[in-house]
């Protein structure tokens, strides 16, 4: 019997980003299960806090480079030439291996928590290359003081889940 595999994301801050403005913010892995159960492993790097123009919360520009070299090549060299068989809707990402993380403050988490909900830290999307092709990836991180890092998961985004997701949440008046 074959024990079940599950995505991973880590993230620790970068001590050597101090200063360096070049540096990433945080560096971390990422391990994602393709839909036939094949894991593919990622150096996570983010670079931030950038302040979103459109009034949103922060975010990271994160790159993930497949540990494989030869991964790492074909990931370079793939363009994209149609859509993303599970396409996020209403966001796009237009280059494999990049994504965009975004922070919560520590007031949004504990006052998720005073509701009891457990929210992630940091949460966004990636495009990467896997062995069946160009996926989407959701990634959730929370803090683990104990350890002082962060860690969370990175599966293929489903777009049934999250359809559902959409539905079920309580509109949104303006004002």
């Amino acid at each position: 019997m074959t024990e079940p595999k599950y995505s991973d994301f880590t993230l620790n801050f970068n001590p050597g980003a101090r200063g360096n403005e070049r540096a990433p913010t945080l560096k971390g892995k990422t391990k994602v299960i393709d839909g036939d159960g094949t894991a593919t492993e990622f150096e996570t790097a983010a670079w931030g806090p950038n302040k979103a123009q459109s009034g949103g919360p922060d975010f990271y520009n994160v790159t993930f480079t497949p540990r494989d070299p030869a991964h790492a090549a074909r990931q370079l060299k793939t363009e994209l030439d149609g859509p993303v068989l599970n396409a996020i809707e209403g966001f796009e990402l237009n280059k494999l291996g990049t994504g965009r993380l975004f922070e919560r403050t520590d007031e949004q988490v504990a006052a998720a928590k005073k509701e009891g909900k457990s929210l992630p830290k940091f949460y966004g999307h990636g495009l990467v290359l896997l062995p069946s092709g160009p996926r989407y990836i959701d990634m959730s991180a929370w803090h683990r003081p104990e350890h002082n890092f962060y860690s969370g998961n990175a599966p293929l985004h489903d777009r049934t889940a999250a359809a559902a997701a959409r539905a079920a949440r309580p509109e949104r008046h303006p004002g």
